[in-house]
């Protein structure tokens, strides 16, 4: 279990910094160098923030392989952790604009719809990989009846 909780916890780190990256990279190539003047002031406070979500986000991935939990109870404790933790980072870090209800209620729904849409495809990739599984177990077991035979 513990090697387990390690694997998702490193994914978690991974997939946070992956991100970070990806996010600047848009930043940049959208708003120019400005957008990176606030990471760069403070990278390593920044960079431990990331891998802070993605530990959040990551490592509670997990609670889908706990067979006695019931699908939507897995996802429900991995939005609610995740997005927790996304949200309290986003705020404590500046990430989150607190000027005004609407700015932190759109800044909320984009955050929401982002984690919906990161896992969903997720969610739609490991489905097509055990789709491709099952169909090549189907297949040696095909070839194992006819060695059989």
């Amino acid at each position: 279990m513990l090697k387990r909780i390690l694997k998702y916890l490193f994914y978690g780190v991974s997939w946070g910094w992956n991100f970070f990256i990806i996010i600047n990279i848009i930043g940049v190539m959208t708003f120019g160098d400005l957008f990176l003047k606030p990471t760069m002031e403070n990278f390593v406070h920044q960079a431990l923030g990331a891998a802070l979500v993605g530990i959040c986000c990551g490592t509670t991935a997990i609670v889908y392989t706990f067979e006695k939990m019931q699908f939507w109870q897995q996802i429900g404790i991995h939005f609610f952790v995740g997005l927790t933790g996304y949200f309290t980072v986003a705020y404590k870090f500046g990430w989150m604009p607190v000027t005004d209800e609407f700015h932190i209620a759109t800044y909320i729904l984009l955050g929401i719809l982002i984690f919906a849409a990161i896992w969903s495809c997720f969610y739609f990739y490991n489905r097509h990989e055990v789709k491709k599984v099952n169909r090549r177990l189907g297949e040696l077991e095909s070839e194992k009846e006819e060695s059989v035979d």
